[in-house]
């Protein structure tokens, strides 16, 4: 792959998660490009310990941060994108690019394109469809992207100056590029995101409310623990997200609630058979490659060296620690440094432990969830 960007001078806003991973991605595939990062103190200290950031600076530094900068990634929670995107338009040097990493689009892109109207930078919308189980900078990894879809969106679901400068940037962090309008990245997530979470926890809470869920549990198979296996997903995470697209929520839980009340009303007839047929032709048509916004299956990525006998060595390793794997897939080549593979295991804690022992032997690995 090249090493190679546009952007020589890189700001995240919050460098948790999200932007932890994209400042640990940018420095092991644009090693040129300088990383700054933005947050409290105690953050700030950790992404310069794992190597994310180059610099540091508190939040009342963000002028001083931003100065110079050719790139802006807001990864903050939310409720706090707005603000931030009212100190940030006037700050910038001309032709930089600002772009934000929120899971709703239609709250805070209505906000950057007001404030950045007259700016000589451009505000694009960003939504990285991936993620993991560990928040924080913890969980922060340079192979988050990968074989993600990285959804961009503008004010008419097309390319603008701005966001063709984010395309190679967002490709080499080994993402794919997709435009979306706001409106229609917001009711596609309440679809596939935002009411399936809600399902899940509701699911919890129809066996919780039983005066005996343990007996229910204890007769719980796979089936029941992949659909709630996102329940424990703090509230914290999605209090802004249910905020900001609460009517597209609305109407994709009426949606499914037209749709459940249906098949229940017809589990004797041959209209059920119809509704369990489509679904199961239309689940073929998940993307087997793209992690998307979840995933239920037990993999890790792995990035091997590109050097003779690595990949020998990766299962050999395994191998010796009595690890079985499932299946092997290679995900993506990049020129002069390797390929991404991903390693499938028959259980989340094969997984883990293979996870902790490839890292031990150094290779860069991740769980993906």
């Amino acid at each position: 792959m090249s090493t190679e960007s546009e952007f020589s001078r890189l700001t995240i806003v919050g460098v948790g998660l999200m932007g932890g991973s994209v400042g640990l991605a940018v420095k092991n595939f644009f090693p040129q490009v300088s990383v700054v990062g933005v947050d409290y103190g105690e953050e700030i200290k950790k992404a310069l310990r794992r190597g994310a950031v180059d610099e540091g600076y508190a939040p009342d530094e963000l002028t001083g941060a931003v100065k110079e900068t050719d790139l802006v990634v807001l990864a903050t929670p939310i409720n706090e994108l707005v603000d931030i995107l009212e100190d940030l338009a006037e700050g910038l040097k001309r032709g930089a690019v600002v772009v934000d990493l929120g899971s709703t689009k239609c709250e805070v892109c209505t906000a950057g394109w007001s404030e950045f109207e007259n700016s000589p930078a451009e505000f694009v919308g960003g939504h990285p469809m991936t993620g993991a189980e560990i928040r924080g900078i913890a969980g922060a990894h340079p192979l988050l992207f990968e074989n993600s879809v990285f959804v961009l969106v503008t004010p008419e679901g097309e390319p603008t100056p701005g966001s063709r400068r984010l395309e190679d940037f967002i490709t080499g962090l080994g993402a794919e590029p997709r435009y979306l309008k706001p409106e229609r990245h917001d009711a596609i997530v309440a679809k596939v995101s935002h009411l399936p979470q809600l399902i899940s926890v509701g699911l919890m809470k129809l066996v919780g409310d039983e005066s005996d869920p343990l007996d229910y549990l204890s007769l719980a198979g796979g089936g029941f623990r992949d659909m709630t296996r996102i329940a424990d997903s703090p509230f914290g995470i999605w209090e802004d997200i249910f905020e900001t697209n609460e009517e597209m929520i609305e109407e994709a839980g009426d949606d499914f609630l037209e749709e459940l009340k249906e098949m229940i009303q017809n589990l004797e007839n041959e209209v059920l058979e119809k509704a369990f047929g489509e679904a199961s032709q239309l689940r073929k048509e998940l993307p087997k490659t793209s992690k998307g916004i979840s995933s239920s299956t037990f993999k890790i990525a792995v990035m091997i060296p590109d050097r003779p006998g690595a990949l020998g060595e990766l299962t050999s390793i395994l191998g010796k620690e009595g690890i079985n794997i499932r299946d092997l897939e290679l995900q993506k080549v990049r020129e002069d440094y390797g390929g991404t593979f991903q390693v499938y295991f028959d259980s989340l804690g094969e997984a883990r432990e293979a996870n902790r022992v490839i890292l031990n032997y150094g290779f860069e690995s991740r769980v993906v969830d």
